[in-house]
């Protein structure tokens, strides 16, 4: 539960919410981090509505319950802060990933830009030049019960209630509930209609134009391509959801923000888009950039979101791969085999010059952070997952998809390559087969030999 004020024109907001926690662990927890933004002021914590000092280490919050939380246990933790955000300017003058600006405010749960995080972060704070190797993993750390990657390690739910002022919207997870206009100011609040992994918060003057269960949210002098995006939206709910799985959430909305970052992420139904990579980018009809965008990131309400990949080496191609693979269907189904294939061609084109030869890793042993890294987890996982249906058949791909993530939505298991690949083989009619052609493509580091058929 969250109160959150935003004043866009201030970069400042104050924010007061509290977090219900359960030891989801087969021990007693005696104590437990959180992690603050240093922009935090002003600070206040309370734990089952007393007010404590924990101990603060440069930004870990170490917490120490009266007693130890026994397992299955729960307790609230409160806190309250305000700050202005950024708390300071950008190196070089370079882009930030979240902020508030007169333009409008962009706030995720991956940071602790608006909540704290729960627990201590891997790497929170380091720069490139100080980043740690990766994480050696053991060959069966897939088996058993798998943490989640990103987000919390069970879903929630959440209530957001955001006041800032009149001119400007706010969007969050989930579903509006109330809005009210008061002495120049908005106030919105948000609830969470099916559990999330994850939030975020959004705010900008927006026009806002709707469609099949779908809303868009956008700066009303960038019109250009909004009904290519919207068409997009659309396609996505309908497509992926009888592909992969009915879409939870009452509505899919996505939202424009300024180009102080270059990004879009797939929120549980709050899409976040840029200005520069969806609404000023142009499209052409062999390459319809902003439709292409637009379903990647609507993917993720199905892979990221409703199956959220576990921890450890090749869990974010759950994600990021099966997203692209996902934009490769809808395309076909939408446009025509021409654009799907010209998707393909230019990632597979991305994939060749990109790639590091000497320090590739398996699909399977991809960590990331590595050069070369980031294309083989699009452009190589999305290429993997289009062969591999092509080799056992579409009717068999989707519904082995389709089982994967409502096998796996519930938790407490989140799944990895191997076990989206032991899905698969289920489906597969040809096990052995299937074995040779996914010991190629996701367990060593091959490459295709064109040869020709015809000509």
């Amino acid at each position: 539960q969250e109160e959150l004020e935003l004043d866009p024109p201030r970069h400042f907001l104050r924010s007061k919410g509290a977090f219900t926690l359960l030891n989801d662990q087969q021990e007693p927890i005696a104590r437990f981090a959180v992690t603050r933004g240093p922009h935090w002021r002003e600070i206040a914590w309370t734990l089952d509505g007393a007010k404590i000092e924990p101990e603060d280490r440069a930004g870990l919050v170490i917490v120490t319950p009266p007693a130890p939380l026994a397992p299955g246990a729960s307790l609230v933790l409160g806190f309250a802060f305000e700050g202005t955000f950024p708390g300071g300017a950008t190196k070089n003058g370079g882009n930030v990933q979240e902020f508030i600006a007169s333009s409008g405010a962009v706030l995720t749960a991956f940071t602790p830009s608006f909540v704290p995080l729960m627990g201590f972060q891997d790497g929170f704070g380091l720069d490139a030049e100080h980043t740690p190797d990766p994480k050696q993993w053991p060959e069966d750390h897939w088996k058993g019960v798998t943490e989640g990657g990103f987000g919390n390690n069970t879903t929630l739910t959440t209530r957001i209630t955001v006041t800032l002022p009149e001119a400007y919207r706010a969007n969050s997870v989930g579903e509006l509930v109330d809005e009210r206009v008061a002495d120049g100011k908005r106030t919105v609040t948000w609830v969470s209609d099916h559990p999330v992994d994850f939030a975020n918060v959004i705010a900008g003057k927006w026009a806002v134009k709707r469609g099949e269960g779908t809303a868009l949210y956008y700066h009303p002098e960038h019109g250009y391509n909004v009904d290519e995006m919207l068409s997009a939206l659309d396609g996505a709910r309908k497509h992926y959801g009888a592909w992969f799985g009915a879409f939870p959430w009452k509505e899919l909305k996505l939202s424009e923000f300024a180009g102080h970052a270059d990004y879009a992420q797939g929120f549980p139904t709050n899409i976040t888009f840029s200005e520069n990579i969806g609404f000023l980018t142009e499209s052409k009809p062999d390459a319809q950039a902003a439709f292409m965008v637009t379903a990647h990131e609507a993917a993720h309400q199905w892979w990221g979101n409703m199956l959220s990949p576990g921890v450890g080496p090749g869990g974010d191609v759950l994600s990021e791969g099966m997203a692209h693979f996902s934009v490769a269907l809808l395309m076909e189904e939408m446009q025509g085999e021409r654009e799907r294939i010209a998707f393909l061609t230019k990632i597979e084109d991305t994939y060749g010059k990109d790639r590091q030869v000497d320090s590739e890793k398996p699909l399977v042993k991809l960590t990331g952070g590595r050069p070369g890294d980031t294309t083989v987890l699009y452009d190589k996982g999305g290429w993997a997952a289009w062969m591999l249906m092509n080799h056992m058949g579409r009717e068999r791909m989707l519904a082995g998809c389709k089982e994967l993530i409502a096998r796996f939505e519930n938790g407490p298991d989140h799944p990895l390559i191997e076990d989206y690949l032991a899905v698969l083989r289920e489906h597969a009619e040809d096990k052995d087969a299937f074995d040779a052609f996914t010991k190629q493509w996701y367990f060593e580091v091959v490459v295709p030999r064109y040869t020709i058929d015809s000509a």
